[in-house]
Protein backbone atom coordinates (compact mmCIF):
# COMPACT_ATOMS: atom_id res chain seq x y z
CA UNK A 1 0.00 0.00 0.00
CA UNK A 2 1.53 3.56 -1.11
CA UNK A 3 1.92 6.29 1.23
CA UNK A 4 -1.46 8.31 -0.53
CA UNK A 5 -3.32 5.29 0.30
CA UNK A 6 -2.53 4.77 3.95
CA UNK A 7 -2.68 8.71 4.87
CA UNK A 8 -6.18 9.24 3.05
CA UNK A 9 -7.44 5.89 4.18
CA UNK A 10 -6.38 7.18 7.93
CA UNK A 11 -7.52 10.72 7.07
CA UNK A 12 -10.97 9.38 5.77
CA UNK A 13 -11.17 7.85 9.54
CA UNK A 14 -10.23 10.13 11.89
CA UNK A 15 -12.31 12.76 10.11
CA UNK A 16 -15.42 10.59 10.07
CA UNK A 17 -14.55 10.22 13.87
CA UNK A 18 -14.75 13.24 14.62
CA UNK A 19 -17.63 14.60 12.97
CA UNK A 20 -19.06 11.92 15.30
CA UNK A 21 -18.02 12.49 18.42
CA UNK A 22 -20.06 13.74 21.34
CA UNK A 23 -17.69 16.46 22.77
CA UNK A 24 -20.23 16.71 26.00
CA UNK A 25 -18.46 13.20 26.87
CA UNK A 26 -15.12 14.19 26.88
CA UNK A 27 -13.23 15.43 29.71
CA UNK A 28 -11.05 18.29 29.15
CA UNK A 29 -7.80 16.36 28.79
CA UNK A 30 -9.34 13.82 26.29
CA UNK A 31 -10.30 16.90 23.82
CA UNK A 32 -7.40 18.64 24.17
CA UNK A 33 -5.40 15.60 23.04
CA UNK A 34 -8.34 15.58 20.00
CA UNK A 35 -7.98 18.46 19.06
CA UNK A 36 -4.09 18.48 18.97
CA UNK A 37 -4.11 15.70 16.90
CA UNK A 38 -6.86 17.22 14.76
CA UNK A 39 -4.31 20.14 14.43
CA UNK A 40 -1.72 18.26 13.41
CA UNK A 41 -3.21 16.55 10.69
CA UNK A 42 -3.99 20.12 9.33
CA UNK A 43 -0.43 21.05 9.33
CA UNK A 44 0.62 17.96 8.04
CA UNK A 45 -1.03 19.01 4.94
CA UNK A 46 0.25 22.44 4.90
CA UNK A 47 3.42 21.60 5.76
CA UNK A 48 3.79 19.16 2.39
CA UNK A 49 2.03 22.01 0.24
CA UNK A 50 4.96 23.95 0.78
CA UNK A 51 7.52 21.20 0.12
CA UNK A 52 5.93 21.25 -3.32
CA UNK A 53 3.49 17.73 -2.80
CA UNK A 54 0.62 19.79 -4.15
CA UNK A 55 -0.69 16.69 -6.47
CA UNK A 56 -0.41 14.84 -3.25
CA UNK A 57 -2.21 17.32 -1.32
CA UNK A 58 -5.01 17.88 -4.31
CA UNK A 59 -6.14 14.37 -4.25
CA UNK A 60 -5.99 14.00 -0.77
CA UNK A 61 -8.54 16.93 -0.50
CA UNK A 62 -10.34 15.70 -3.55
CA UNK A 63 -11.27 12.57 -1.75
CA UNK A 64 -11.61 13.75 1.40
CA UNK A 65 -12.25 17.93 1.85
CA UNK A 66 -9.41 17.48 4.63
CA UNK A 67 -8.82 21.31 4.88
CA UNK A 68 -12.35 22.37 5.30
CA UNK A 69 -13.71 19.58 7.80
CA UNK A 70 -10.89 19.93 10.17
CA UNK A 71 -10.99 23.54 10.28
CA UNK A 72 -14.59 23.18 11.11
CA UNK A 73 -13.98 20.66 13.81
CA UNK A 74 -11.48 22.79 15.20
CA UNK A 75 -13.47 25.72 15.50
CA UNK A 76 -16.00 24.08 17.25
CA UNK A 77 -14.03 22.25 19.90
CA UNK A 78 -11.33 25.33 20.50
CA UNK A 79 -13.67 27.52 22.10
CA UNK A 80 -14.56 24.68 24.82
CA UNK A 81 -10.87 24.78 25.59
CA UNK A 82 -10.92 28.19 26.37
CA UNK A 83 -10.97 30.12 23.39
CA UNK A 84 -7.13 29.85 22.60
CA UNK A 85 -6.25 29.69 18.95
CA UNK A 86 -5.14 27.03 16.74
CA UNK A 87 -1.34 28.52 16.90
CA UNK A 88 -1.80 29.46 20.90
CA UNK A 89 -2.81 25.85 21.61
CA UNK A 90 -0.37 23.82 19.89
CA UNK A 91 2.40 25.31 18.31
CA UNK A 92 5.60 25.78 19.64
CA UNK A 93 5.62 29.56 19.22
CA UNK A 94 2.57 31.48 19.09
CA UNK A 95 3.13 34.06 16.70
CA UNK A 96 4.96 34.29 13.01
CA UNK A 97 7.81 36.58 12.60
CA UNK A 98 8.27 37.00 8.86
CA UNK A 99 11.93 38.02 7.60
CA UNK A 100 11.65 38.76 3.92
CA UNK A 101 15.30 39.17 3.80
CA UNK A 102 16.06 35.86 4.14
CA UNK A 103 13.67 34.27 1.55
CA UNK A 104 14.74 36.36 -0.79
CA UNK A 105 18.50 34.67 -0.90
CA UNK A 106 19.05 32.21 -3.35
CA UNK A 107 22.36 30.07 -3.21
CA UNK A 108 23.57 28.82 -6.80
CA UNK A 109 27.36 27.93 -5.51
CA UNK A 110 30.05 28.43 -3.15
CA UNK A 111 32.90 26.89 -1.66
CA UNK A 112 33.47 23.30 -1.46
CA UNK A 113 34.14 21.91 1.84
CA UNK A 114 34.63 18.17 3.63
CA UNK A 115 31.64 18.05 5.74
CA UNK A 116 33.85 17.47 9.04
CA UNK A 117 35.34 20.98 8.72
CA UNK A 118 32.72 22.58 7.86
CA UNK A 119 31.22 21.67 11.10
CA UNK A 120 34.20 22.39 12.73
CA UNK A 121 34.13 25.84 11.27
CA UNK A 122 30.85 26.25 12.31
CA UNK A 123 31.48 24.96 15.80
CA UNK A 124 33.70 27.62 16.13
CA UNK A 125 32.13 30.39 15.02
CA UNK A 126 29.50 30.00 17.35
CA UNK A 127 31.85 30.96 19.58
CA UNK A 128 31.59 34.55 19.07
CA UNK A 129 29.10 37.07 19.55
CA UNK A 130 26.88 38.47 16.69
CA UNK A 131 25.44 41.42 16.15
CA UNK A 132 21.89 40.52 15.04
CA UNK A 133 20.56 43.92 14.91
CA UNK A 134 21.16 44.99 11.45
CA UNK A 135 19.09 41.84 10.29
CA UNK A 136 15.85 43.36 11.29
CA UNK A 137 13.82 46.38 10.27
CA UNK A 138 12.23 46.72 14.14
CA UNK A 139 13.59 46.57 17.42
CA UNK A 140 10.08 44.71 17.72
CA UNK A 141 10.80 42.55 15.05
CA UNK A 142 14.39 41.28 16.71
CA UNK A 143 12.73 41.24 20.22
CA UNK A 144 10.11 39.02 18.89
CA UNK A 145 12.94 37.01 17.48
CA UNK A 146 14.60 36.33 20.23
CA UNK A 147 11.66 35.27 22.30
CA UNK A 148 11.23 32.73 19.70
CA UNK A 149 14.68 31.59 19.20
CA UNK A 150 14.73 31.40 23.03
CA UNK A 151 11.36 28.73 22.97
CA UNK A 152 13.55 27.18 20.34
CA UNK A 153 16.75 26.50 22.06
CA UNK A 154 15.24 25.47 25.42
CA UNK A 155 13.26 22.95 23.07
CA UNK A 156 16.90 22.12 21.90
CA UNK A 157 18.03 21.62 25.61
CA UNK A 158 14.89 19.26 26.14
CA UNK A 159 15.73 17.39 23.18
CA UNK A 160 19.55 16.74 23.82
CA UNK A 161 19.35 15.69 27.74
CA UNK A 162 16.65 12.88 26.50
CA UNK A 163 18.98 11.84 24.07
CA UNK A 164 21.80 11.64 26.58
CA UNK A 165 20.01 9.39 28.73
CA UNK A 166 19.78 6.70 25.48
CA UNK A 167 23.56 7.31 25.15
CA UNK A 168 24.60 6.68 28.73
CA UNK A 169 24.72 2.80 28.18
CA UNK A 170 27.10 -0.07 29.18
CA UNK A 171 28.28 -0.41 25.88
CA UNK A 172 28.89 2.48 23.50
CA UNK A 173 26.43 3.96 21.25
CA UNK A 174 27.67 6.11 18.90
CA UNK A 175 25.10 9.09 18.23
CA UNK A 176 24.79 9.43 14.33
CA UNK A 177 22.65 12.75 14.27
CA UNK A 178 20.91 13.10 10.05
CA UNK A 179 22.03 16.50 8.94
CA UNK A 180 20.89 18.94 7.91
CA UNK A 181 17.79 19.08 10.43
CA UNK A 182 20.18 17.47 13.39
CA UNK A 183 22.65 20.59 13.10
CA UNK A 184 22.18 22.34 16.66
CA UNK A 185 21.68 18.83 18.08
CA UNK A 186 25.25 17.72 16.30
CA UNK A 187 26.71 21.16 18.13
CA UNK A 188 24.80 20.05 21.12
CA UNK A 189 26.50 16.87 21.75
CA UNK A 190 30.03 18.05 20.28
CA UNK A 191 29.60 20.76 23.57
CA UNK A 192 28.68 18.30 25.86
CA UNK A 193 31.71 15.80 25.23
CA UNK A 194 34.14 18.76 25.64
CA UNK A 195 32.04 19.45 29.03
CA UNK A 196 33.48 16.49 30.47
CA UNK A 197 30.36 14.17 29.98
CA UNK A 198 31.29 10.35 28.56
CA UNK A 199 29.94 9.87 25.18
CA UNK A 200 31.52 8.66 22.17
CA UNK A 201 32.32 11.46 19.52
CA UNK A 202 29.06 12.04 17.27
CA UNK A 203 29.29 10.56 13.66
CA UNK A 204 26.80 12.85 11.65
CA UNK A 205 25.55 11.90 8.09
CA UNK A 206 24.33 13.89 5.67
CA UNK A 207 22.05 11.57 3.90
CA UNK A 208 18.92 12.70 2.39
CA UNK A 209 16.79 13.68 -0.58
CA UNK A 210 19.17 15.99 -1.77
CA UNK A 211 22.31 13.06 -1.34
CA UNK A 212 19.71 10.59 -3.16
CA UNK A 213 20.02 12.96 -6.51
CA UNK A 214 23.18 11.25 -6.87
CA UNK A 215 21.73 8.43 -7.67
CA UNK A 216 18.75 9.43 -9.67
CA UNK A 217 15.43 11.42 -8.85
CA UNK A 218 16.14 11.50 -4.65
CA UNK A 219 12.28 12.51 -4.14
CA UNK A 220 11.28 9.63 -6.40
CA UNK A 221 13.81 7.27 -4.01
CA UNK A 222 12.69 8.89 -0.76
CA UNK A 223 8.63 8.36 -1.91
CA UNK A 224 9.79 4.57 -2.66
CA UNK A 225 11.24 3.96 0.31
CA UNK A 226 8.17 5.86 2.39
CA UNK A 227 6.04 3.49 0.46
CA UNK A 228 7.74 0.27 1.82
CA UNK A 229 6.80 1.77 5.21
CA UNK A 230 3.65 1.66 4.07
CA UNK A 231 2.78 -1.40 2.64
CA UNK A 232 4.57 -3.33 5.33
CA UNK A 233 2.38 -1.37 7.85
CA UNK A 234 -0.18 -2.76 6.04
CA UNK A 235 0.65 -6.52 4.99
CA UNK A 236 2.24 -6.88 8.41
CA UNK A 237 -1.12 -6.88 10.31
CA UNK A 238 1.06 -5.32 13.27
CA UNK A 239 2.01 -1.92 13.98
CA UNK A 240 4.78 -2.50 16.52
CA UNK A 241 8.16 -1.08 15.77
CA UNK A 242 9.97 -3.96 16.08
CA UNK A 243 8.08 -5.80 13.33
CA UNK A 244 8.28 -2.83 10.88
CA UNK A 245 12.22 -2.93 11.13
CA UNK A 246 11.94 -6.10 10.76
CA UNK A 247 10.01 -6.61 7.52
CA UNK A 248 11.07 -2.95 6.30
CA UNK A 249 14.55 -4.38 6.03
CA UNK A 250 13.68 -7.71 3.71
CA UNK A 251 11.23 -5.67 1.61
CA UNK A 252 13.35 -3.00 0.98
CA UNK A 253 16.25 -4.21 -0.59
CA UNK A 254 13.42 -5.98 -2.92
CA UNK A 255 12.33 -2.98 -4.46
CA UNK A 256 13.06 -2.19 -8.11
CA UNK A 257 12.07 1.33 -7.63
CA UNK A 258 15.25 1.88 -4.89
CA UNK A 259 18.93 1.99 -7.82
CA UNK A 260 21.21 -0.31 -6.70
CA UNK A 261 23.47 2.74 -6.97
CA UNK A 262 21.27 4.27 -3.54
CA UNK A 263 21.98 1.30 -1.67
CA UNK A 264 25.51 1.20 -2.70
CA UNK A 265 26.37 4.80 -1.93
CA UNK A 266 24.64 4.65 1.49
CA UNK A 267 26.60 1.29 2.11
CA UNK A 268 29.81 2.81 1.31
CA UNK A 269 29.07 6.07 3.47
CA UNK A 270 28.31 4.08 6.29
CA UNK A 271 31.90 2.13 6.03
CA UNK A 272 33.47 5.34 6.37
CA UNK A 273 32.38 6.60 9.66
CA UNK A 274 34.04 2.79 11.02
CA UNK A 275 31.38 2.89 14.16
CA UNK A 276 33.39 1.77 17.05
CA UNK A 277 30.15 0.91 18.60
CA UNK A 278 26.39 0.83 18.22
CA UNK A 279 24.73 3.74 16.00
CA UNK A 280 22.18 5.23 17.05
CA UNK A 281 20.56 7.60 14.44
CA UNK A 282 19.05 10.50 15.14
CA UNK A 283 16.79 12.42 12.83
CA UNK A 284 13.79 15.23 13.49
CA UNK A 285 11.23 12.76 12.52
CA UNK A 286 7.65 12.47 10.70
CA UNK A 287 8.39 8.53 8.45
CA UNK A 288 11.84 7.53 9.65
CA UNK A 289 12.83 6.47 5.94
CA UNK A 290 15.95 7.15 5.83
CA UNK A 291 17.23 6.04 9.76
CA UNK A 292 15.28 2.80 8.89
CA UNK A 293 17.47 2.42 5.31
CA UNK A 294 20.48 2.56 6.96
CA UNK A 295 19.36 0.39 9.53
CA UNK A 296 18.75 -2.62 7.12
CA UNK A 297 22.07 -2.11 5.35
CA UNK A 298 23.63 -2.99 8.76
CA UNK A 299 21.41 -5.85 9.81
CA UNK A 300 19.05 -4.06 12.00
CA UNK A 301 21.82 -3.60 14.62
CA UNK A 302 21.58 -0.34 16.49
CA UNK A 303 18.58 1.95 16.69
CA UNK A 304 16.55 5.21 15.70
CA UNK A 305 15.44 8.22 17.43
CA UNK A 306 13.26 11.18 16.42
CA UNK A 307 12.23 14.37 17.68
CA UNK A 308 8.56 13.86 16.52
CA UNK A 309 6.43 11.80 14.09
CA UNK A 310 2.78 12.16 12.43
CA UNK A 311 -0.16 10.82 14.40
CA UNK A 312 -0.91 8.18 12.27
CA UNK A 313 3.01 6.72 13.01
CA UNK A 314 3.17 8.10 16.87
CA UNK A 315 1.69 4.35 17.74
CA UNK A 316 4.58 2.58 16.24
CA UNK A 317 7.33 5.13 16.83
CA UNK A 318 6.32 6.24 20.04
CA UNK A 319 9.14 4.07 21.81
CA UNK A 320 11.80 6.44 19.92
CA UNK A 321 9.93 9.84 19.70
CA UNK A 322 10.53 12.81 22.01
CA UNK A 323 7.40 14.86 20.88
CA UNK A 324 4.32 14.25 20.47
CA UNK A 325 2.97 17.06 18.98
CA UNK A 326 4.26 17.40 15.31
CA UNK A 327 3.48 20.94 15.13
CA UNK A 328 6.33 21.30 16.72
CA UNK A 329 8.54 19.84 14.14
CA UNK A 330 8.25 22.72 10.91
CA UNK A 331 9.94 25.23 13.65
CA UNK A 332 12.80 22.96 14.77
CA UNK A 333 13.58 21.71 11.21
CA UNK A 334 13.46 24.93 9.70
CA UNK A 335 15.35 27.20 11.77
CA UNK A 336 17.39 29.86 9.32
CA UNK A 337 21.11 27.91 10.36
CA UNK A 338 19.61 24.91 8.66
CA UNK A 339 18.42 26.83 5.99
CA UNK A 340 21.02 28.67 4.79
CA UNK A 341 24.19 26.81 6.24
CA UNK A 342 23.02 23.14 4.51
Amino acid sequence: MSFFAFVAQYYAERLHWYECLDLTACSEAALLDIAGEASALHKFLTDILEEGYTTTVNRLIGQTDAFNRLQRFLSIVLPQLGGFSERERFYLFPDLIPLPQLTTETFTGGATWELQAYLDYLDHLSDAPVDIAPCFEHADQQQRWQAKTQVLMTEMVAFLHWLYARLAQPAPVVPVPLLRDTLLIHLGLTWLRRSGMPIPVPQPLIIGRKFADLCGNGREIHGALGNVIYRVLREAHSRDLATLRRHFATAVHADPDIPASFTRACRDYLATLALDGTPLFIESGVQGTFPLFLLSLIDNTGDMVFYTTTPWLYPTYEPIVFRKNYNYLRDMETIVAHDHLF
